[in-house]
């Protein structure tokens, strides 16, 4: 499988010298890889966890744990290993038949970089779930790795982030591993620590987040593209990376909203979108604030309503829905409900 290894290339070359030795010998899956440079453990540590993030078929290393003796210039990295040789062999066919079946669909979109890599996003959030329980469970090493992503269909953010990566690394789309911490109100003093992607598309660098592009509300399992392709701008609204530096991310040519043409700044903008858009399962866009409107959370939901029920009103034509916001990006989702749930009274907001 191709792959791109980004931590490495950022290296100075003692760094590099310590990654091969890494590499090699986890490659070689040896029980003591000997590094030879390097004055503090804690240098160890961290090229050790950047070979794990640029190489996700090293899926067989315990990812959790980090064991190590020896002294300055001469440490003995003592690595953990999950599976027998032929299990190794065993489960590296299985993730090539998954990839190589994600591949007959992704195929058809070569030339299209956007819904290229839209195709590749949604196949991970269609196919793998959080799995909450590895939180919890030190023992969940499968959660942290390609192996929980494509064959348990669960796994935690770095188990996803890595499965991102190598699809992506698979079909020419240079993609790395981010290390950081992400909330949701964008408080980053808890240990709220996550993982996420940075792809490299053409001389345009994205964010993407395809563990919080998998949502789960009320029991809609819903594809969000709140998380795909955003700037450094963006991201940093919730999300915090702590890893070596990253490239600055400034276009917007491919992000979701962007391509969709899904952007409103207006409430006049949000009608016609509404109505164009009436006939589809969900609608999603993304409001802007130039225009001195949707200033306010709540005045977005009022407004988002509104419009909604005048659409209706309309079209003569009332059917169920549910609202999700993302409030801190002014992102809403509008999924249309397959039975009606209640009555709507459409006059009441009615605005002609």
């Amino acid at each position: 499988m191709k792959n791109e290894r980004y931590y490495y290339g950022i290296m100075n070359t003692e760094e590099k010298q310590a990654y091969k030795m890494i590499y090699e010998g986890l490659k070689m899956r040896a029980y003591n890889i000997v590094v030879s440079v390097y004055s503090s453990p804690e240098s160890v540590q961290e090229t050790y966890l950047r070979v794990l993030y640029d190489n996700p078929l090293l899926f067989y290393v315990n990812q959790t744990v980090v064991k190590m003796t020896g002294e300055p210039g001469y440490w003995i990295l003592l690595p953990e290993y999950l599976y027998a040789n032929r299990e190794i062999t065993t489960i590296t066919n299985d993730i090539h038949r998954i990839v190589n079946k994600i591949a007959v669909k992704a195929n058809t979109f070569k030339g299209n970089e956007f819904r290229l890599e839209k195709c590749l996003h949604d196949s991970v959030v269609k196919s793998v779930a959080y799995d909450y329980d590895a939180l919890k469970n030190n023992d969940c090493f499968n959660a942290h790795s390609i192996v929980g992503a494509f064959l348990d269909k669960k796994a935690v953010c770095e188990g996803i982030a890595k499965a991102f990566k190598l699809l992506c690394n698979e079909f020419g789309i240079k993609c790395i591993v981010v290390l950081g911490k992400a909330n949701k109100d964008g408080d980053f003093s808890g240990d709220d620590y996550h993982a996420w992607n940075l792809v490299k598309i053409g001389d345009e660098s994205y964010h993407v987040d395809v563990t919080w592009d998998n949502l789960y509300d009320t029991d809609i399992h819903h594809i969000s593209y709140d998380y795909f392709n955003v700037t450094t701008k963006d991201i940093l609204i919730d999300h915090q990376p702590l890893d070596a530096p990253l490239p600055f991310c400034d276009s917007t040519r491919l992000n979701y909203f962007y391509c969709t043409k899904s952007f409103v700044s207006t409430y006049a903008e949000l009608v016609e979108l509404l109505f164009t858009r009436f006939n589809a399962r969900e609608i999603m866009f993304k409001a802007k604030t130039d225009k001195g409107e949707f200033q306010l959370v709540d005045e977005l939901k009022e407004k988002t309503v509104a419009a909604l029920m005048h659409v209706m009103f309309v079209r003569g034509n009332t059917k169920p829905f549910a609202l999700m916001f993302n409030e801190m990006h002014r992102i809403v989702k509008i999924v249309f409900m397959p039975k009606e749930l209640r009555k709507i009274d459409l006059k009441k907001y009615d605005k002609s």
